[in-house]
């Protein structure tokens, strides 16, 4: 400790190891020593020029005085319990830039955390139901709050973690027409909760959209756009589940950085075909492809004449609604086997595409 400021929690420390209740006489000394306290902590944060000595000083206050709420928090003397948690507030309150984010909570506010998380838990499966979040996602909110709510260690961290994550999802349900599981998604991120369950939840978020790729041009082209998704977060400082592990966003980073190393080093088999392999991307499927096709032939506006070369083409250059690889035996199939439904569909599109135009 510096020596323009000492420490000051010894006398109630001292009271309190009596371990007697304190009579009316002794209650009032308290309650005047501790607005003492709250004045002199005040005052020593002034003296002090160094930053590092602010947050020693203000964080060996705070460690005491949640040892001094611990101590009285079975106490029958609730007005005893009242002044030492409204001296655990001050400091609290006023020095909050310094305190220790892996400090545990005390008792009573470990308490109010897991009476926090317990509440929001009962109501989320209706409130999720409502916003249509994925089972997944689910799952990640719902273990999280119930690990907090059984952690006998619960944290600051933890407690700005599932404050901020209260205040989230109370404006999600204000707003039900906002798109939920995206939001949701990225809030992963702003709150860094990286939990095993919330990476394996991205992961898989990102391999759904890798794989919807067929070329692994696409696929580094859609690996960047979830890179530049991740950088564009400003995580809450104050908020971290797991301390021992990196951030939720340097995690996916690290990730995606294998996943770009493996598509390098292992090229597919379409990759190593070369560049005339690009692929004419379609919303049409296999079977209205082969009937616009044969439209376009029969009516002349495509004169090639050997029909099987041009279908081979197609199926070689075009890639169907589905993003499925087109077979040739399959277009040509469809090809000679139009059924009604599909000439309905592409005429209703070719009917779109007159209106366009006109």
């Amino acid at each position: 400790m510096h020596r323009s400021v000492r420490y000051e929690l010894l006398s109630l420390e001292a009271w309190l190891a009596t371990g007697k209740r304190p009579d009316r006489a002794l209650l009032g000394k308290i309650k005047t020593e501790a607005t003492r306290i709250r004045n002199a902590l005040l005052t020593g944060v002034l003296l002090l020029t160094d930053e590092a000595h602010v947050q020693r000083y203000v964080r060996a206050h705070h460690y005491g005085a949640i040892q001094l709420l611990n101590k009285c928090a079975r106490s029958s003397d609730a007005e005893l319990r009242t002044v030492f948690l409204e001296l655990l507030d001050q400091i609290e309150t006023h020095f909050s830039t310094y305190l220790d984010g892996e400090a545990e909570l005390s008792t009573i506010h470990r308490k109010m955390v897991a009476n926090i998380c317990k509440k929001i838990v009962d109501r989320l499966p209706e409130q999720f139901t409502h916003l249509q979040v994925s089972v997944e996602l689910q799952q990640v909110f719902v273990s999280a709050l119930k690990e907090v709510a059984d952690n006998r260690k619960a944290t600051y961290h933890h407690q700005w973690l599932i404050n901020v994550l209260a205040k989230e999802l109370d404006q999600l349900g204000k707003v039900p027409d906002t798109d939920t599981e995206p939001t949701l998604r990225l809030l992963l991120l702003n709150m860094n909760l990286n939990s095993i369950l919330a990476f394996q939840y991205w992961k898989n978020y990102i391999e759904h959209r890798v794989n919807d790729c067929e070329l692994k041009s696409d696929k580094l082209e859609e690996l960047m756009k979830v890179t530049e998704e991740i950088d564009s977060i400003n995580p809450v400082q104050a908020t971290s589940y797991l301390s021992s592990s990196l951030p939720l966003c340097d995690q996916l980073r690290n990730y995606i950085g294998l996943k770009i190393d493996q598509l390098i080093r292992h090229p597919t088999a379409l990759d190593q075909a070369g560049a005339d392999d690009f692929r004419v991307r379609t919303a049409l499927s296999v079977s209205q492809l082969a009937c616009l096709i044969k439209t376009l032939i029969d009516n002349r506006v495509i004169v090639n004449q050997n029909v099987s070369e041009l279908l081979r083409f197609m199926a070689q250059t075009i890639v169907s609604k589905r993003a499925e690889t087109i077979s040739f035996d399959s277009l040509r199939a469809k090809y000679y086997n139009i059924e009604s439904g599909t000439r309905d569909a592409v005429r209703q599109t070719l009917q779109a595409l007159v209106k366009k135009l006109t």
